[in-house]
């Protein structure tokens, strides 16, 4: 059985919490405060803990990338593996009637960047425009994800370069062959009953491909109905000739989706051939990887969670902060969202839902940066004290249950954001759980 990640609703993760607690200072007694928390008892002992943390990478079967409102396309490689992105989409026939007076002049396609970019932008970005071959089609849930592709024509229509300036509103346009735009007007003209489903027979669709040589960078565009379409520019000759354009938009939002595939350039990533493995970070580098639209997550395990049951009877958890260190080479080429989140699920990555507080919300992740004299370090820090006084009242813990690290469901289909955190054992690494908790002083009588 495959696993598939899509709405997070059923998303497929493991987070195994690996626990060896290192107890640092710590004793006082009365009040305490700690953060945001107040706690007053008569007699009690405060406790701060640091547990050690097993990071790992799994790789999911599958993400879900249509009516994402973004068509990514690019290639990027780095020290870990290299991904791929084609958009695929439809465009609508808008069923004008064309005047057989009209005479060609030109086609474009014309595309608006979305902000998105994971790579280099100060070097010459290639766009390869090819016509698709196979008509798209969503699967039985009426989504399409990542790992579908379609046939499209070896000769491009197009190959189109330029600079990108990605957080600019840019809209570029893209001149097609002009045979497709020929054909186009004479179709209209020719067949003025044209159906829908006759034009997408006729014409199925475009794939923005991209260069895989001379590219080291993916991009993103707006991918709706008033932000990607076809433009045929014409003309006719009346007493002055007469300029037009008629503009051809993209069709169902649920039939545009993103290809994204990632091809491992360590080859300890080879060993991830089902998402029920695990990738111990001291088997990459010291380091756990989190990719956008490939199925890459960073799974966390907290070996010792068994032990902190012990608190049950005798005490509790105030504050649980696990802290996530990211490695700065994440930020050469890309600014990472501010936000991601965690999922609870089993030993084999059957995934539970979201990791949510005392009000049911789910549980954040905020990005914080430290510096020092010589450098700039990020990390991202989590309060999972409800999740964890959770686990420590049950009866029974569930073997294997832990967390996965995940993006947001709009970043985790419609980007490539890719994150790469410091394992627990990482030379000069964040990454930690920090436990602080009290013990009831109990006095015989």
């Amino acid at each position: 059985m495959q696993r598939e990640i899509g709405n997070i609703r059923p998303i497929i993760i493991l987070l195994l919490l690996t626990v060896v607690p290192l107890l640092i200072p710590s004793c006082s007694e009365g009040d305490l405060s700690i953060g945001d928390q107040f706690v007053k008892t008569d007699t009690y002992t405060a406790i701060v803990d640091t547990f050690s943390l097993q990071l790992s990478t799994i790789k999911m079967d599958s993400v879900e990338t249509s009516s994402t409102g973004i068509a990514l396309t690019g290639y990027y490689t780095d020290d870990y593996s290299a991904t791929k992105a084609v958009s695929f989409f439809e465009i609508m026939n808008e069923a004008y009637s064309i005047d057989g007076k009209e005479q060609f002049d030109s086609i474009c396609l014309i595309l608006n960047h979305s902000g998105f970019y994971l790579g280099d932008t100060s070097q010459v970005f290639t766009i390869n425009v090819h016509r698709v071959e196979e008509e798209i089609e969503t699967n039985t849930s009426g989504t399409i994800s990542n790992n579908s592709f379609l046939k499209y024509s070896a000769t491009p229509l197009a190959s189109y370069q330029y600079t990108p300036e990605p957080y600019k509103e840019r809209t570029i346009y893209i001149r097609l062959d002009d045979n497709l735009g020929k054909t186009l007007l004479d179709t209209l003209q020719t067949d003025t009953n044209l159906t829908s489903s006759e034009f997408i027979d006729w014409f199925k669709g475009l794939a923005l491909v991209p260069d895989t040589v001379n590219n080291n960078l993916i991009l993103g565009f707006e991918a709706g109905s008033d932000s990607i379409y076809l433009r045929l520019y014409t003309h006719r000759v009346e007493l002055e000739k007469v300029k037009n354009y008629f503009d051809f938009s993209l069709n169902e939002s649920s039939l545009q989706y993103n290809h994204i595939k990632s091809y491992p350039v360590n080859t300890a990533l080879e060993t991830l051939d089902s998402y029920k493995e695990k990738l111990k970070s001291e088997n990459l580098d010291k380091k756990a990887i989190l990719e956008a639209g490939t199925g890459y997550f960073t799974r966390i395990d907290i070996p010792g969670l068994s032990s902190m049951k012990a608190l049950q009877q005798i005490g509790r958890i105030v504050k649980a902060n696990l802290i996530v260190g990211v490695d700065p080479s994440t930020f050469d080429f890309q600014d990472p969202p501010e936000t991601i989140y965690l999922l609870e699920a089993d030993k084999i990555n059957q995934v539970a839902g979201y990791i949510v507080n005392s009000s049911d919300y789910p549980v954040s992740g905020t990005l914080v940066s430290t510096s020092t004299l010589y450098e700039k370090e990020w990390y991202y820090t989590f309060d999972i004290t409800y999740f964890l006084n959770a686990l420590v009242d049950e009866e029974i813990t569930s073997e294997g249950t832990g967390m996965l690290v995940a993006f947001s469901e709009d970043n985790l289909q419609g980007s490539c954001y890719k994150m790469i955190f410091d394992g627990y054992d990482g030379e000069g690494a964040y990454t930690q759980l920090n436990v602080f908790y009290y013990y009831y002083d109990v006095e015989e009588k």
